[in-house]
């Protein structure tokens, strides 16, 4: 009973936290905590509307039952004139107590989102309470996009300041299976592994890009291949070459090979 209970609850949360659950039967409850989810809100939306038409009726502007008592015993004419507003407030009191009271706002949220959670079960795809994950979505992607934030000023200081690129042969990189290497001060979004490179000098292959520390600072190596058999080309971008180079970056009058990245 204490794990049927405690998965309806947790049925209630966002999706993606449900797997923190394996031991509870959650995917088996999910439909049942929908349908609790429906019967509350009929029983709270049932009980608001009735405490709602019982203040109408208090309102002399909206009470057509006092308007009929009055002309029943005869204190108004039935000849008067009477406003069709106040038959016109009772009209509209499901829709007014539904979409514009707290109460019946909040009961037309649980009995759809309930609705909604038994359907999302039925089709096999069983999601939490709709705000909740929405909330929850927001906060997740605020938080990894100011993580991201913090990654990229991180490496940038740990590149140092922006410089053109280089390129050095193979062998100098360790590389001895590369034509060339690329080093750039600034990562290339579009320069993956496989991506064709077409410059004046010919068409090469990328290589797999690695992070290496030099003494100007972390930098990019790309690996060039030239490209000797014919291959549909899937992804390419255009380069041009900058001279070759047989000496290493220097800073101040030092000249160092290439180290490795830590965890490299």
């Amino acid at each position: 009973m204490f794990e049927m209970l405690g998965a309806l609850a947790v049925t209630v949360l966002p999706r993606r936290h449900w797997d923190r659950f394996d031991g509870l039967p959650l995917h088996h409850l999910a439909p049942v905590s929908g349908l609790l989810t429906m019967v509350a809100g009929a029983a709270l939306g049932i009980r608001g509307y009735f405490n709602y038409l019982a203040l109408m009726s208090g309102s002399s502007a909206a009470s057509i039952l006092d308007i009929s008592q009055m002309q029943v015993d005869a204190r108004l004419p039935e000849s008067a004139a009477v406003s069709a507003v106040p038959a016109a407030l009772w009209l509209v009191a499901p829709v007014a107590f539904a979409f514009f009271t707290p109460a019946g706002l909040f009961a037309v949220y649980l009995v759809a989102s309930g609705w909604f959670r038994a359907a999302s079960w039925w089709v096999a795809s069983p999601h939490g309470d709709p705000l909740l994950t929405l909330i929850d979505t927001l906060l997740h992607r605020r938080r990894a996009a100011a993580a991201a934030r913090a990654t990229q000023r991180e490496r940038t200081d740990a590149e140092g300041a922006d410089e053109p690129d280089r390129r050095y042969s193979g062998a100098w990189a360790g590389l001895p299976g590369a034509d060339f290497v690329i080093v750039a001060a600034r990562r290339k979004p579009d320069w993956t592994a496989g991506t064709f490179v077409i410059t004046p000098d010919g068409w090469f292959t990328l290589g797999e890009p690695a992070d290496r520390r030099l003494p100007p600072g972390l930098r990019t190596i790309y690996p060039l291949i030239a490209l000797t058999t014919l291959d549909a080309l899937r992804k390419g971008v255009s380069y041009q070459l900058p001279p070759l180079r047989t000496t290493p970056p220097r800073r101040g009058s030092g000249t160092e090979e290439p180290s490795r990245a830590p965890g490299e």
